[in-house]
């Protein structure tokens, strides 16, 4: 099974693709964990893209994030898409939550050396910056071109009762 699970910063999107992968004991890669160094330093693109397709040699894979070079081949080879597709203010929230349960500690869905923050630029990506009408005609694109194999989630309790639906059975608390 290839699965792609896209969209907003600060959805869950994360906490998802870790509960699938349990369910379904798939392989997990969360791309911000390697498109960062330390610091929330970028890594040069040419690794991060080396490093995703070296994943997708895995006869099964999850996905979290976008990570647009290259995602056509991620669209085409995945059998499901779910997208989160979150209102601004619900992924702020999740923001505030994450950076409150994570002060000053490293998630495992990150790159090591980058401690959890809430700044005004990250703030400003959520509301504004990541929302951009480019990044949401890719959000539409997808669920045209990709129809069939695309889940939309706007809360996580929808989130949530697909969990349920596929026998996850621990906390649906979001992290």
């Amino acid at each position: 099974m290839k699965i792609l699970v896209i969209g907003y910063s600060s959805s869950g999107k994360s906490t998802f693709s870790k509960r699938i992968g349990n369910v379904y004991n798939i392989p997990v890669l969360h791309i911000d964990k390697i498109f960062f160094a330390p610091n929330w330093v970028e890594r040069e693109k040419s690794l991060v893209e080396k490093e995703i397709r070296t994943f997708m040699k895995n006869e099964s894979w999850i996905i979290d994030g976008l990570y647009r070079n290259h995602a056509k081949e991620r669209f085409e080879l995945a059998e499901q898409i779910f997208i989160f597709d979150f209102n601004r203010f619900k992924c702020l929230y999740g923001a505030i939550v994450r950076r409150v349960k994570f002060h000053n500690q490293i998630r495992d869905s990150i790159a090591d050396g980058c401690k959890e923050r809430l700044n005004f630029s990250f703030i400003w990506w959520i509301l504004f910056g990541g929302r951009k009408k480019e990044s949401k005609n890719l959000l539409k694109s997808i669920k045209t071109t990709y129809e069939k194999k695309v889940i939309v989630f706007k809360t996580r309790k929808q989130a949530s009762q697909y969990l349920k639906k596929i026998g996850y059975t621990g906390s649906l608390k979001y992290e």
